[in-house]
């Protein structure tokens, strides 16, 4: 019972400690006293947003009903900060619907990785609307065993092949993994 009961004040004590904003949590599972430290997190559940804009490649003429796209870019997300992002979609038009995954590099090198599904419509000549949900599915450094979801929405133009889109949703990370790289 002495060990059980030590590791619970450990937590409780530790949750009101850190810098950062956000909803302390610690993850699930049974703590041994020879693993406590390593398995003993301060994760925070915050809000993440930003902008993205990005290039892809041009699409076949004519167009398959499914295409796969390489999309390029820079985006300014809170908890990111300015980033490049990569990303392969897949992209069948007929269907009206996209996946694909997203690595987002931070100005130190952290990477947060998502994977994303959606739907797309025209929205006028050259133009696709779309919006997508994204799972945040971790990275490296700070973001090695983030997770949460986001909401993406923007235009696309097939003309100048660029993308605007925004974002919005919650990141649960554990700013000390920072030391982990």
């Amino acid at each position: 019972m002495r060990y059980t009961i030590a590791p619970a004040l450990l937590i409780v004590s530790l949750a009101g400690c850190g810098s950062e904003k956000g909803t302390p949590t610690t993850t699930a599972g049974s703590i041994s006293p020879s693993s406590a430290p390593a398995q003993l997190r301060q994760e925070r559940s915050v809000p993440i947003s930003g902008t993205c804009v990005l290039t892809f490649n041009a699409a076949p003429v004519p167009l398959p009903p499914v295409i796969t796209q390489t999309d390029v870019g820079e985006c300014r997300f809170s908890h990111l900060g300015h980033s490049t992002v990569t990303g392969v979609q897949s992209i069948n038009f007929a269907a009206g619907t996209q996946e694909g995954q997203r690595t987002f590099t931070a100005a130190n090198g952290d990477h947060l990785e998502m994977t994303h599904v959606g739907t797309s419509a025209p929205a006028g000549p050259g133009l696709v609307r779309f919006q997508s949900t994204a799972t945040i599915v971790g990275g490296t450094g700070r973001f090695a065993n983030a997770r949460g979801q986001v909401t993406n929405e923007g235009t696309a133009n097939l003309v100048t092949r660029t993308t605007t889109a925004s974002t919005e949703g919650t990141i649960i990370y554990d700013a000390s993994d920072r030391a982990e790289r």
